[in-house]
């Protein structure tokens, strides 16, 4: 919505929101669950039972006509390959394995002018707009016209809905970032409903103690077949409902989006409500899938995008190596990703899944981001830290700031039956895991909630240190 129409809604009366709520959701069934929806999740879903041989033409097939597409009709594209020395008789023989010929794309670059990116006739039309969450810094501004949205939740409906055993088109809940609910409001309802797509919007801004009885009561008056949303506030309201000792209505499928789902979210998160979780991992740039099979196995998804996991030095990373993972997106013909720069940390699994689903690549791991590595002195980088919170029940929520390369401070939300001790083994853990010594300060402060952004995450690991590199320095100088 415009900020005047958000203006609007804010100050309007539910029931008039209610309506909004209702024609938006029209609006939005139409523009992604149309005819191209329709043929294109059937494709998917027909290429899962290709022979490898011809699903590796397939994607071939899929790069060789967008890296044409970029020289052809991209100005951008078209002057970097010529600096490459990529020529269009290469073009035409385009194979995966030409691929690190290719320039690779930052995310400056988007985040500079996205359009770019867009080939001279979409630059010419207005394509609709959406925006990153920008957690890590400006969001990037992508464009899609209404076949790449519906190209984009067929992928969806595919291979993360189908193989959760629901359907996009089920009754489902969404607690992720859309402000339904003014962030004000003190009193209920705490959800809206689209009627269109039957879909309950529950608030991410509004789950608390005292809140959460309603939430409950909405959950088990609509019996959602799928609750989808960010794993952060999916976890905090599994995490009250327990508490509450409330019984809860259990959908079929929980499909976590946006944000890493840890260890001990699923736990909970599949305790309280009784079902299992699939975790998901996606980007509103449109060029990279990965989905959870029912092994718990994360695959990509190279017909939608083919993923390069890349270490430091630009070569592809070992089995079992964490790398970054780096995208070339077929779904978007409109504004091109060739070779670009997640900022996402993922391991290849040494291993194929033992659901057979050979086609599609496994990960070990989705690590986390590059933003949230952690940096020590002397150049040591950590990640992953929900370590620190496990089995902890004294704490709701927690997060992870490095102030300076001395100097972290570790944000607790308390629980009912927080004492010191827990802080004290926050900041033990932290010290025994990565071998800190006396001139590493950490603070353990106690506040009322983590602040969130405008999209209803939070970011669990902030890093504030700079890295810079010098000709004479092979390290990162690390400074404030």
């Amino acid at each position: 919505m415009s900020k005047w129409l958000d203006r609007v809604y804010a100050s309007s009366p539910v029931w008039m929101q209610q309506l909004g709520i209702n024609l938006y959701g029209w609006y939005w069934a139409r523009r992604r669950l149309g005819r191209v929806f329709e043929l294109t999740w059937r494709a998917y879903v027909e290429r899962e039972s290709w022979s490898p041989d011809r699903f590796q033409d397939f994607v071939e097939q899929q790069l060789r006509a967008q890296v044409q597409r970029a020289y052809r009709e991209i100005p951008y594209y078209r002057h970097a390959f010529l600096e490459y020395g990529i020529t269009e008789e290469l073009l035409g023989r385009f194979r995966l394995e030409d691929l690190p010929k290719l320039p690779l794309l930052e995310k400056s670059t988007v985040r500079a002018d996205p359009t770019v990116l867009l080939t001279e006739r979409a630059a010419k039309s207005p394509l609709k707009a959406f925006n990153t969450s920008g957690t890590t810094g400006t969001p990037i501004r992508v464009y899609w016209d209404s076949a790449t949205h519906q190209h984009n939740i067929a992928a969806r409906e595919a291979r993360s809905f189908r193989w959760a055993g629901v359907s996009i088109r089920d009754p489902r809940a969404v607690v992720a970032g859309r402000v339904i609910v003014p962030r004000k409001s003190d009193r209920p309802p705490f959800w809206r409903y689209n009627r269109w797509e039957r879909q309950l919007y529950l608030s991410a801004f509004h789950i608390s103690p005292t809140n959460v009885p309603h939430y409950v009561a909405a959950l088990n008056e609509y019996r959602p077949l799928t609750l989808e949303g960010w794993p952060s506030a999916i976890y905090f309201l599994a995490r009250l409902i327990r508490e509450s000792d409330l019984e809860v209505h259990g959908p079929r499928a929980i499909i976590t989006t946006s944000e890493r789902l840890e260890p001990h979210m699923r736990e909970a998160i599949e305790s309280v409500f009784g079902t299992k979780v699939y975790e998901e991992y996606s980007a509103v740039e449109n060029c990279a899938l990965a989905t959870e099979c029912d092994m718990g196995h994360f695959h990509i998804h190279p017909d939608f995008g083919y993923v390069e996991i890349l270490r430091p030095d630009g070569q592809p990373a070992h089995a079992g190596e964490a790398g970054e993972a780096v995208a070339t997106g077929f779904a978007n013909v409109n504004q091109v990703f060739l070779r670009y720069r997640t900022g996402d940390l993922a391991t290849r699994a040494p291993t194929p899944c033992q659901c057979g689903r050979d086609l599609f690549p496994t990960l070990s791991e989705l690590v986390g981001r590059v933003e949230d590595a952690l940096l020590l002195p002397g150049g040591r980088e950590i990640t992953r830290f929900d370590f620190l919170f496990k089995e902890l029940s004294g704490i709701y929520e927690g997060q992870v700031i490095q102030e300076a390369v001395d100097h972290f401070v570790i944000n607790i939300v308390p629980a009912p039956g927080y004492s010191r001790v827990d802080a004290e083994t926050i900041r033990k853990r932290m010290v025994s895991r990565y071998n800190l010594g006396p001139e590493i300060t950490i603070d353990v402060r106690e506040i009322d909630a983590i602040p969130r952004g405008p999209n209803g995450k939070f970011r669990a690991v902030i890093n504030r240190v700079e890295r810079n590199r010098t000709p004479d320095a092979p390290e990162d100088l690390l400074k404030k």
